[in-house]
């Protein structure tokens, strides 16, 4: 494979594609965004640090690296207008997508990233492209099995969190003795399961489904989940989450499987 960029937000997701790039002999040039990469995970790899309007010195470095590809790992806020230090490249393609901003969706806004970075020469690709073996299949992960009520709740949830995919509001439900407790919104995944512990009911515990949206774009905006999702279910008293084989990513693969075996979580990926 080519020499690739890597476009790094925060979290444990860009430091995982590096280590698998690494493990496979794939030669990584690393674009660090200001304030959310962990800047030292990347110092002894080829890496610049940018802010996110500093577009005209990503390039830069990119097309002087010879990297014509691009993937994209890692989150990242939504900053201010000051916080954005924009060049004139900045500038233009702010302009451009300066609608997205306004209108708040993220799918249009992700949509508008890859049509820039190809109008500019770079191609966007997906991490599940990169270092496939982050993708989840099919079957229990760990030794902890779902019951047959909680596979019972899971087919529940899987109809919930594809309906709410398709309304674009988010991808994960949780799911208790039949009833739907908590649909995922704008506020993400913590607080989709600290709403769940304050509803569930005494008993067996919730479980959570996540599923990846049908109009999301694969290339930038795959979900994944970590040791941070195994600790969020541990602490808001959810048994287990079933994700969709093949279109989510988990981050440490071994390390969450150590974790929720520990705590008594079980992972399923499923066929949707």
């Amino acid at each position: 494979m080519d020499r690739i960029g890597l476009i790094a937000g925060n979290g444990r997701m860009p430091v995982e594609v590096l280590r698998l790039c690494a493990d496979k002999g794939v030669e990584v040039f690393v674009v660090g965004l200001r304030p959310f990469v962990e800047e030292k995970e990347f110092e002894r790899v080829p890496h610049v640090f940018a802010r996110l309007g500093e577009a005209g010195k990503m390039v830069g470095f990119l097309r002087a690296s010879g990297v014509r590809k691009i993937v994209m790992a890692g989150g990242i806020r939504r900053p201010s207008l000051r916080d954005l230090r924009l060049d004139r490249m900045g500038l233009g393609i702010l302009f451009r997508i300066l609608w997205t901003f306004v209108r708040g969706g993220d799918d249009g806004l992700f949509r508008a990233v890859v049509s820039e970075a190809e109008r500019l020469g770079l191609q966007i690709v997906g991490v599940q492209d990169v270092v496939p073996e982050m993708m989840f299949g099919e079957g229990i992960y760990g030794r902890v099995k779902p019951s047959e009520e909680d596979m019972a709740d899971i087919r529940i949830g899987i109809e919930a969190a594809r309906e709410l995919g398709l309304a674009d509001i988010g991808q994960a439900v949780v799911v208790q003795g039949g009833v739907v407790l908590t649909r995922e919104d704008r506020n993400g995944t913590d607080s989709l399961l600290r709403r769940a512990s304050q509803t569930a009911q005494k008993g067996r515990k919730p479980v959570m489904v996540k599923i990846f949206k049908p109009q999301q774009e694969r290339r930038v905006d795959v979900p994944a989940i970590g040791l941070h999702t195994i600790e969020m279910l541990v602490k808001y008293g959810i048994g287990g989450i079933a994700v969709e084989a093949g279109g989510i990513l988990v981050i440490e693969r071994e390390a969450v499987i150590a974790a929720a075996d520990k705590a008594g979580v079980f992972i399923i990926g499923m066929k949707i």
